[in-house]
């Protein structure tokens, strides 16, 4: 009654008298023992599995027994499931209508590929199965290229975060001061300031208000970096009329003889950065500020 299958030949069989046995082929005489004991009892030893696990998946696919394939796809997924044996087990898997054991497999694969691609298994896969070996080579490039642009993706928001908090920083010191600059200082050392690129803000600041290479193009690196944070903010800020922050009624008159192939990347560097941190309302640093630096 456990399994379909074996009810089946045995109907069969009442119809013919002269048959006497069941044949169960492929598999050790002890894989056999072990499937038939828990097709009457439903029970097996620990050994036993990890001994005949591959087999017994076979005899359960076969025979139609699901409770004995969902035993030996938890004993994979639990404990039996190495880098070793997972080719095998993969292609078994697929063979056997085990999709989530193979997807266990496939990730497994993607995971540990260089250690895998060694195994006596995938050897094996690459003469016998070669179709197979293409398919998990292309998954494997599919994976690695999605790594990439996670990554790649990551650090742009990494970049537009810490420009939002730039753009913060600079209302923050110019409206409200910091460590030595702005109306307000921070008088004891050792008192942090909850702005993060506060203090690099500040020793921007400082370097642009003495260099003298600021004016010549190209000069200076620490210059150019700053000029950009100002015309960042001069595009984020909604008043620049009340805005004391430097220049950026400047760079707001400057952005009309801008050419489109500039003023395209900029707001889309704007709407990058302001979606960064999905503002509702109006954000910290759009807010008009009255100081001077």
């Amino acid at each position: 009654m456990a399994s379909d299958v074996i009810k089946g030949i045995m109907k069969q069989d009442k119809r013919r008298p002269h048959r006497k046995t069941i044949s169960i082929l492929g598999v050790p005489h002890d894989a056999v023992r072990v499937f038939i004991r828990f097709l009457y009892s439903s029970c097996y030893e620990k050994q036993d599995m990890e001994d005949f696990s591959m087999h017994l998946l076979v005899l359960s696919h076969v025979y139609v027994v699901p409770h004995l394939k969902r035993v030996c796809e938890s004993e994979f997924e639990n404990s039996l499931l190495n880098k070793e044996n997972v080719i095998d087990v993969f292609q078994l898997a697929l063979l056997c209508d085990a999709p989530r054991l193979g997807l266990l497999c496939h990730r497994m694969i993607l995971k540990n590929f260089e250690e895998v691609s060694t195994s006596q298994g995938w050897l094996a896969m690459k003469e016998s199965h070669p179709r197979l070996q293409k398919e998990l080579l292309r998954s494997v490039a599919y994976e690695l290229n999605c790594l990439k642009q996670r990554n790649r993706k990551q650090k742009e928001i990494q970049t537009y975060t810490q420009l939002y908090d730039a753009m913060e920083a600079f209302v923050h010191i110019c409206r409200d001061g910091c460590r030595e600059i702005g109306p307000t200082k921070i008088e004891t050392p050792h008192v942090s300031c909850g702005f993060q690129a506060c203090n690099g803000l500040e020793q921007l600041l400082k370097h642009l208000a003495v260099c003298k290479l600021r004016s010549i193009p190209g000069g200076c690196s620490r210059c150019k970096r700053m000029w950009q944070l100002l015309e960042l903010h001069s595009r984020i800020c909604v008043d620049s009329e009340q805005c004391k922050v430097p220049l950026c009624n400047n760079f707001k008159e400057r952005m009309k003889t801008q050419s489109r192939k500039d003023e395209k990347r900029w707001k889309l560097l704007v709407k990058n950065v302001l979606s960064t941190k999905k503002i509702g309302g109006s954000p910290f640093f759009l807010q008009a500020i009255d100081v001077t630096l």
